[in-house]
């Protein structure tokens, strides 16, 4: 989906269509009467819309003239807003959770005109929490998205949310992460426990990712995990669909040490076919459920002695250790799925091997 900033109305591309909208001079959204078919009859539609405001001949339609004043404020336009928006399941859960819980009993029935630094600035410091640095990023973060939209669709002049670093969070614990020989005490266990918390350790994979991992997304010939689509669960229902980002549809390489693991483990699986799960559930066919691999990974940190290692840790051992045989950025971006290099930085970590090596290094230049 893509939007084309104009100085009057916005154009906006939903697959093969294209749909126009503007503010008129009462500050209220109006959306033009169809879809558009090309981009310069979008074009033709806020050129003639214009020159109708500008020669005082425009006047609101009738139809929706009511609906239109439902978005002026920011809890009706901020619940357009994740309408409209193509989110997982999961996601569309969560943000659904803190701009109910935490951005609209304050802000909800604030107009958007009237949204200032000011006001932003004191909702961050009183309603949000310094106890819970995680969420309070995410609700920011989730405000300056919905408003950012609002000013690329002419609603506000600019993003009021201006506050500093208010989208970054410290880390309040440092992750030493897994090494190549702990990790590989997992090839111990039984494959169902060990395997899915390996590609989690060996290729960055998310737990979600790992659950829904197909057996012809291991293609052993070229030694690739394909992730294509991954598991989540909303209010106790279980969905699988496309993975958390677009970066995250990805190809990543499998360490050739794991192959005879993976080629053993896929020759013993039960005949499902190339779309059965490649660790599914007790019936067969569902994936794996989340206590299967909590109860997988308790047994993995019991045998790598590693109980301070959570499950999304893996992750940034993953990351370290791509980092450690001298991969790019660009490298770490496509393997991890990330958007930006700035996540790439944050899982990264310099490990005990690291350092050993580091300071061996300076020892040699005296």
């Amino acid at each position: 989906m893509a939007r084309q900033r104009r100085s009057f109305g916005s154009i906006e591309q939903r697959g093969n269509y294209y749909r126009a909208r503007h503010v008129g001079p009462d500050l209220r959204r109006y959306d033009a009467p169809h879809a558009f078919v090309a981009r310069i009859d979008a074009e033709y539609w806020l050129a003639q819309t214009e020159r109708e405001i500008a020669r005082d001949e425009w006047r609101p339609p009738q139809k929706g003239v009511g609906e239109r004043s439902a978005l002026d404020n920011l809890a009706g336009y901020a619940r357009h807003c994740l309408a409209e928006r193509d989110l997982t399941p999961r996601t569309r859960e969560e943000y659904s959770k803190l701009l109910e819980s935490l951005i609209l009993p304050t802000l909800g029935q604030v107009q958007l005109r009237y949204l200032d630094p000011e006001r932003i600035r004191g909702w961050y410091s009183t309603v949000l929490s310094d106890d819970r640095p995680t969420q309070r990023k995410h609700a920011y973060a989730l405000l300056r998205s919905i408003l950012h939209d609002a000013e690329d669709e002419g609603l506000i002049d600019r993003n009021p949310c201006r506050i500093r670093n208010a989208g970054r969070v410290r880390r309040t614990r440092d992750i030493e992460p897994a090494t190549p020989a702990e990790l590989n005490r997992l090839l111990e266990l039984p494959p169902r426990q060990g395997l899915p918390v390996l590609l989690a350790g060996w290729c960055g994979l998310r737990s979600g990712e790992v659950r829904g991992l197909r057996r012809r997304d291991i293609d052993l010939a070229e030694s690739v995990v394909r992730v294509r689509q991954a598991v989540t669960r909303t209010k106790g229902e279980v969905h699988v669909g496309p993975p958390k980002t677009r970066a995250s549809i990805r190809d990543v390489g499998i360490p050739p040490h794991l192959i005879g693991a993976l080629s053993t483990y896929l020759a013993t699986l039960p005949v499902a076919g190339r779309d059965g799960f490649l660790f599914p559930g007790r019936d067969g066919v569902s994936p794996m459920s989340e206590k299967a691999l909590r109860y997988a990974y308790s047994q993995a940190r019991r045998v790598t002695g590693r109980p301070d290692l959570t499950f999304h840790d893996l992750r940034h051992s993953a990351a370290s250790l791509a980092g450690m045989t001298g991969a790019t950025t660009a490298e770490l971006k496509a393997m991890m799925g990330h958007t930006t290099a700035g996540m790439v930085e944050h899982y990264q970590h310099a490990n005990r091997t690291s350092r050993a090596r580091l300071a061996e290094n300076m020892s040699k230049l005296v």
